[in-house]
């Protein structure tokens, strides 16, 4: 895969491209049961006959989709098939990887005091969070003489 040559790229940026919107993956999703005319498009995805047509001609610039006037109307249908694939694999890679995040940073939390009380109060009953309200002088078992105390007065700018 690492041995891809400049028409290989080109080819694979412009299915790749073609798919990079959410409204032309809910489309080819509707063509890839049957054609549909732009009006059925438009109802079912409840977006302007102008953006649909804008979308389906990024898609049929990329030859994922054609198109057959029919009277005064256009119907699309999905010539690549293997787009439809494309996209279910996207989906199954993008759980996938959600779930690899998830579990990683689930990973990472550390929780602190019992799971089953509410956190973030800042009262005795939850010490952790009275805690993460505290300065940070006084989180600690320091006697009070060893906490320097403030200048009595700052000194003085220089003329």
């Amino acid at each position: 895969m690492n041995n891809l040559s400049e028409t290989d790229l080109a080819a694979a940026e412009s299915i790749i491209g073609a798919l990079d919107s959410r409204l032309r993956v809910q489309i080819i999703a509707r063509l890839s049961t049957r054609d549909h005319f732009v009006h059925e498009l438009v109802t079912g995805l409840g977006k302007s006959q102008p953006l649909i047509s804008q979308h389906l001609r990024v898609l049929k610039r990329a030859g994922i989709v054609d198109s057959q006037r029919r009277g005064r109307e256009v119907i699309y249908r999905l010539v690549l098939p293997e787009a439809s694939e494309l996209i279910d694999a996207a989906v199954n890679l993008g759980r996938h990887a959600r779930a690899r995040q998830e579990s990683r940073l689930n990973a990472d939390v550390i929780q602190i005091g019992p799971r089953d009380q509410p956190r973030g109060l800042g009262t005795e009953e939850d010490p952790v969070a009275q805690l993460a309200h505290t300065p940070a002088a006084a989180a600690y078992d320091v006697a009070p003489e060893t906490i320097p105390a403030p200048a009595p007065v700052p000194p003085a700018p220089y003329n």
